[in-house]
């Protein structure tokens, strides 16, 4: 019997095995994962317990994850989460209110385009940082000063990508729609949206992890209330393992933000082909 007839008798197996072959791939990267992040704990406790580094500026690795599950239990703990969380998140809703009508002016007017590129590339290397004195200026270190200093800095990667995004649509089609006379609503919502929503979703996803590093410098330098405070107070009162539980728990945020936002791609981008090759497989 030959391979093409093998191939027809067993039909559906020709779709099994390489979704088999990808849950394994994912399962593998998984373990390797967890296998690199327990590495690294390992030579952290070892280097700690032997003095190789010193364990008053390094606590042992299993007295910071003592400490990061106890503060798992404490209502300040969730308190500061949620002081960070939120106005980080309130950051990236004012970028994105503020980004994608700029974006659609830049994008598809040719003036406002070679008007404001000159404003864009100067205040894009301005770091967040240096716009602390100002904001304290003007809000003392409150929310306000939090959001001021997010919008400023996180909103460059999701009006880059939403003007590439838009840069990416594709001629043809745009004289197509013109040609049949699609109007603005299906023009917008069945060439402009599919084109730009891969874009913007990577832009989104990398301005919320800024955002929220951000937030946290913000409240380490500026004092605004947050996990960037705690660790600060922790830092000053000499509880080390506190303080690196907490610094711990924001690495921990920035995992979980980027883990939605790519949890997000799948079900928004299902007619996509890179997600569509993927479920294939």
């Amino acid at each position: 019997m030959t391979t093409a007839q093998l191939d027809a008798r067993n039909g559906s197996g020709r779709r099994s095995v390489p979704r088999r072959g990808l849950a394994a791939g994912r399962t593998g990267r998984a373990v390797l994962g967890a296998s690199a992040v327990a590495a690294v704990l390992l030579v952290w406790e070892a280097l700690s317990r032997t003095g190789a580094v010193p364990s008053g500026s390094i606590p042992p690795a299993t007295a910071v994850l003592a400490e990061l599950g106890r503060q798992l239990g404490l209502a300040e703990f969730w308190l500061a989460v949620w002081n960070t969380m939120s106005v980080a998140m309130i950051g990236l809703l004012l970028i994105v209110l503020i980004a994608s009508p700029l974006a659609l002016l830049i994008g598809l007017v040719r003036p406002a385009q070679e008007s404001t590129w000159f404003v864009m590339e100067f205040l894009k290397p301005i770091p967040p940082v240096a716009l602390i004195p100002l904001g304290l200026l003007l809000w003392g270190p409150s929310p306000g000063m939090k959001l001021f200093l997010i919008v400023m800095g996180a909103i460059w990667p999701l009006l880059t990508q939403l003007i590439y995004g838009l840069k990416e649509v594709n001629g043809v089609s745009a004289d197509m729609a013109r040609s049949y006379r699609l109007g603005w609503w299906l023009t917008t919502s069945r060439l402009l949206v599919p084109s730009i929503l891969p874009f913007a979703l990577t832009g989104m996803r990398i301005s919320a992890s800024i955002a929220l590093v951000i937030a946290v410098v913000a409240e380490m330098v500026g004092g605004a209330a947050g996990l960037g405070q705690s660790i600060v107070v922790a830092q000053s009162a000499g509880a080390l393992a506190e303080m690196y539980a907490l610094i711990l728990a924001a690495g921990l945020l920035g995992l979980l933000v980027n883990a939605g936002f790519r949890g997000a791609q799948q079900p928004l981008l299902f007619w996509h082909p890179s997600i569509r090759q993927k479920g294939n497989l």
